[in-house]
């Protein structure tokens, strides 16, 4: 079991915090596995804005996940990319 530490939007950070989203869609450039632990770090901006020249900066607000499933192919998914279905533990607000 690995801890993943990863950047999230505000707005997806909210809608996870909320119970909105369970789960996460990624490049599989970490060898996700399940029962891996996924540190959810909350950006002060998007990451739309940080590309436009915006700095990466992060509010302190964090979720703690674990995968329950990963999804590696099919249902539009391009090559490398995987849906993590994951199950929120702990906040940090």
């Amino acid at each position: 079991m690995a801890l993943h530490i990863l950047k999230t939007d505000p707005d997806v950070f909210f809608s996870s915090r909320e119970g909105l989203k369970n789960f996460e869609i990624r490049f599989n450039d970490r060898n996700f596995s399940v029962r891996d632990t996924l540190l959810l770090k909350e950006t002060k901006f998007s990451g739309e804005q940080m590309k436009n020249g915006r700095a990466l900066e992060y509010t302190g607000r964090t979720i703690n996940s674990e995968i329950n499933y990963i999804l590696h192919s099919g249902y539009g998914l391009s090559k490398g990319w995987v849906i993590l279905d994951v199950s929120h533990t702990k906040f940090n607000d």
